[in-house]
């Protein structure tokens, strides 16, 4: 990114929502509804950051975030019981009330003035054999767009300026997000897995930026959550175990229903702790049992992609624990191209933040293309 490009706003710093009490206590009846205008906030985050590897116009995208996002501030302002406790925020300024008047006025544009909102034309394009990404950073509003507004938007003019206009627009929305989260958890649509709908975004190659609302942006941080909480995916199956210097790592395929987008490579440790969390760690005759059907998603450019003959649970079975033992490996399986794969994730002699990149891919899951 440029480094005349702000970035304040993408700066917010995530908050803990499993953790933090709601600043807004909510009625029963009214989260669903929230839930409901919070998933469209969600998807719309999830559908630009997929426009930009497609290469085509970003502005739909981004108009429809703005009315997604000033939605959820309207009903939290004008429906719910607790009304005051969410105006109290903007009075006594929340760390992201410039962002969200900031988004407020946009939408406004949008909805009142004959004038197209969409990123600037200065784009970044990030990328190579492994995908491309564009990366946008909001447009300016002119003069007299502003002037066509009423008095009470105008006032927020600054606030654009200041959390908006020429700061990269993946993270601006991402602290949206974040701070609805912290307002009111429970608001917050999951899927079946109990994961953020529409998230993990999709791992870029060489960008450490956030995939997630809750990772925080410090790298160490980042590993830290990611270690504190369920891997993505349905399920682990796993492969082999191999020592590198007196450690004990585990690896394998994780997979979502019957497919595997990734490999994964955990310590002994690390993956008991994982299955203490609930999260399935199996065992079973792997290479009896896929077809590589890489050709089948074009999209998954960072590996192969195996899909299971049958449910995974037909051939595979849960791990109530896992033990360090001699290092083994199943049928069927190179354990030299994996013991490459594993010094990959951890090899000291590599720069933390190219270790960061594939460790994040694998552990969230993010390399399961949008389908």
């Amino acid at each position: 990114m440029s480094g005349s490009h702000k970035s304040r706003a993408a700066q917010v710093s995530p908050s803990s929502t499993k953790l933090r009490q709601p600043l807004v206590a909510l009625s029963p009846t009214e989260i669903y509804p929230l839930r409901e205008a919070m998933r469209d906030l969600q998807l719309s985050v999830a559908e630009y950051y997929a426009a930009t590897a497609r290469g085509g116009e970003l502005g739909r995208h981004v108009r429809s975030f703005l009315v997604a996002a000033q939605t959820l501030n309207d009903l939290l302002t004008n429906k719910v019981l607790q009304s005051k406790s969410y105006k109290d925020l903007f009075v006594t300024r929340h760390p992201a009330a410039t962002l969200i008047e900031s988004v407020k006025f946009a939408r406004n544009v949008v909805q009142h003035v004959l004038h197209i909102v969409r990123p600037s034309d200065e784009l970044t394009l990030v990328g190579g054999e492994l995908g491309m990404r564009v990366y946008a950073v909001w447009d300016g509003i002119p003069l007299q767009v502003v002037s066509e507004l009423r008095p009470a938007t105008q006032r927020l003019e600054p606030a654009y300026q200041a959390e908006l206009e020429g700061n990269e627009v993946t993270g601006t929305m991402m602290a949206v997000l974040r701070f609805y989260a912290e307002v009111a958890p429970e608001i917050v649509h999951r899927d079946s897995r109990g994961e953020w709908t529409g998230f993990p975004l999709l791992s870029q190659p060489g960008m450490n930026a956030p995939l997630h609302p809750e990772e925080p942006a410090d790298l160490d941080e980042s590993r830290q959550w990611m270690n504190s909480r369920k891997p993505g995916g349905d399920c682990r199956v796993v492969c082999g175990q191999v020592t590198v210097d007196g450690t004990t790592y585990v690896y394998g395929q994780t997979f979502v229903g019957r497919h595997s987008f990734a490999p994964f490579v955990e310590s002994v440790d690390q993956a008991n702790f994982d299955i203490g969390l609930g999260y399935a760690y199996l065992t079973g005759n792997i290479a009896a049992n896929f077809d590589d059907v890489t050709d089948r998603f074009p999209e998954a450019l960072q590996g192969v992609v195996l899909a299971s003959r049958g449910d995974v649970l037909n051939w595979a079975s849960p791990l109530p624990s896992i033990d360090s033992r001699e290092d083994w490996h199943g049928p069927g399986v190179d354990a030299e191209s994996w013991a490459k794969v594993v010094k990959m994730e951890i090899d000291p002699r590599l720069p933390s933040g190219f270790m960061f990149g594939p460790r994040r891919a694998r552990r969230l899951n993010a390399l399961v293309p949008p389908r």
